[in-house]
């Protein structure tokens, strides 16, 4: 099978590493890939060819079986440059829930407008849409046809010899000390959720607070540490590399997000085994449960609070998740997910929801 991928750049970000796991499936198993970026940001490497494209020129499609797009620019670019006739099967993935996460960015009827245009224009052409959950498929259903629309989990796989430099390890070890640490390695965003774990840390007097990224609320969440008193047990670490490398060395790993499309951060939190506590969105209480990670009702401070405690007293959650991980969410059980979905439309030019 011959598969072009088409993403916005090869940037360090979750949409584009969901491709290079993808990539590198495809390609382990017989599959040939090409992967197409617009802009000129190079931060990932590829095991295969990778061309750089113009939005106003095309390459010829009926080259490939599948054309599969990520995001809004590649999904625009299909609906401009589609041939009428062509074999050839077109496939999106959305990596949100577009109305929501759009309205974090800005106003809401901003993003009604875009979402609206990108979900029921753009994506007008291709053959599948794929959601990263069964949660994201209800919420997408009122727009996407069901026939049209399905589901797939993405996987994360990380390379056993990346490690903090002595550098980056002195820093939080000397930040630490003896308290209990808790990690974030996020963007810096309100959708993230990081100021709720700075408000929460004001009732724990025992625990620290260290941030991997950065982003534009950062300079809020300084202030907010001041606010609440507590920018002594708060490191703002900034943007590094591969974050997953500090994640050995976090006593508790937290995502209090307000919306995710599909945590990644989290898929690498379960392949280290750390402890997590978690905001209770749908999108995470369907990909764990509660033995494998500890819930807060979101905007609760008092039960971020309890969970956080909940989890430091229960040794059974680290062992839970990555078993989790080991279970559902390989780089195999992406591969045979995706593989049937491309299988199907080759055969049938249509896909059901399950």
């Amino acid at each position: 099978m011959k598969i072009a991928y088409i993403v916005p750049s090869l940037k360090n970000v979750g949409p584009v590493l969901v491709v290079k796991e993808l990539v590198e499936q495809m390609e382990e198993n017989g599959h040939q890939c090409h992967v197409f970026y617009f802009d000129n940001k190079i931060e990932l490497k590829f095991c295969c060819s990778t061309t750089q494209i113009g939005f106003t020129s095309s390459f010829d499609f009926n080259n490939f079986d599948i054309v599969h797009t990520h995001g809004l620019r590649p999904d625009a670019y299909v609906y401009m440059h589609k041939p009428l006739h062509t074999k050839t099967r077109f496939v999106s993935t959305l990596h949100n829930y577009v109305f929501r996460d759009l309205s974090y960015q800005y106003n809401k009827l901003t993003a009604y407008v875009f979402g609206y245009v990108w979900i029921k224009l753009l994506l007008n052409r291709h053959d599948c849409v794929v959601a990263l959950s069964r949660d994201a498929v209800s919420y997408y259903k009122k727009w996407i046809k069901q026939f049209r629309l399905t589901w797939a989990y993405n996987t994360r796989s990380l390379p056993q010899k990346e490690k903090l430099t002595s550098e980056e390890l002195e820093q939080l070890q000397c930040f630490k000390q003896d308290s209990i640490l808790i990690g974030v390695n996020a963007l810096l965003t309100e959708r993230k959720g990081v100021d709720l774990l700075i408000i929460a840390l004001s009732k724990l007097p025992e625990y620290k607070l260290f941030v991997v990224g950065d982003g534009k609320t950062k300079s809020q969440l300084i202030q907010l540490t001041k606010k609440y008193n507590v920018d002594d047990r708060v490191c703002f670490a900034g943007y590094h590399k591969d974050a997953f490398r500090y994640l050995p060395y976090y006593d508790i790993f937290a995502m209090p997000s307000r919306s995710e499309g599909f945590p990644l951060a989290l898929l690498e939190a379960s392949i280290v085994g750390v402890s997590t506590v978690c905001s209770d969105i749908p999108v995470f209480k369907e990909l764990y449960s509660e033995k494998e990670v500890s819930f807060f009702k979101l905007e609760n401070i008092e039960s971020l609070v309890s969970s956080i405690k909940n989890i430091t007293n229960t040794k059974s959650y680290s062992v839970a998740i990555h078993r989790r991980y080991v279970d559902t969410y390989t780089p195999h059980a992406f591969y045979q997910r995706y593989i049937g979905i491309y299988q199907f439309l080759l055969k049938e030019n249509t896909i059901n929801k399950d």
